[in-house]
């Protein structure tokens, strides 16, 4: 897993224009989601890692071990305790690493299925908010933000890709692509077989983490 923290510079107001609420990447958070969406036959799930002046744009991608076919993904838990407390030594609340959920559909479908429904209930449901983002195959997105101020309620997003911060990004390509090739071996593929199990197309494997509501 890599953290980036070389982009202390705030976002392209540019990413943000428009009345439309978005979910922004910065140029190498995309470049990285697509690498792992393309990379092998299966979903990849991750968190996004947002940027400290701005919630809903993300700076990087996160990847913790996990198992995944073509259908399902699960997350190792003890792999999200780890991430849990990597951030937190370097200072990094929750609020910015664990409350947007991406994975990836080794297709071009990006609606999400049943079983990606009742994780983002049942995992993420005890926060303030959070966002859950589906990357296809095409490169088309599906983003919802579920809130839970007032009455509760979600808000579809715009994707969106902060191309006006790629001069700045561009010099960190080369370094940063082995890390995304060590990221995605922390994905074991599942032989076919699996797909036969019931009940494990969980995209976390035990019970809700409390750290999530944080």
């Amino acid at each position: 897993m890599t953290t980036t923290l070389h982009l202390p510079m705030k976002p392209s107001k540019r990413s943000r224009a428009g009345p439309e609420a978005k979910l922004v990447f910065s140029p190498l958070a995309w470049l990285k989601l697509q690498y792992l969406c393309h990379a092998g036959p299966t979903e990849v799930a991750a968190f996004g890692l947002s940027h400290p002046a701005d919630p809903l744009y993300l700076d990087d991608v996160l990847v913790v071990k996990q198992r995944a076919n073509p259908v399902f993904v699960a997350i190792d838990d003890d792999a999200v305790a780890d991430l849990f407390d990597r951030m937190l030594d370097a200072g990094i609340p929750p609020v910015r690493f664990a409350r947007i959920w991406l994975h990836t559909h080794p297709g071009a479908s990006v609606d999400p299925s049943g079983t990606d429904e009742a994780t983002f209930a049942r995992v993420f449901g005890g926060c303030d908010w959070a966002v859950m983002a589906i990357l296809g195959r095409t490169g088309r997105v599906s983003a919802r933000m579920n809130f839970r101020a007032g009455p509760g309620g979600s808000l579809e997003l715009a994707a969106a890709v902060d191309w006006a911060a790629w001069p700045r990004d561009a010099e960190w390509l080369e370094a940063e692509r082995p890390t995304w090739e060590r990221d995605y071996a922390l994905v074991a593929v599942e032989p076919l077989f699996e797909l036969l199990r019931p009940l494990e197309s969980t995209v976390f494997s035990g019970e809700p983490h409390d750290d999530f509501g944080w």
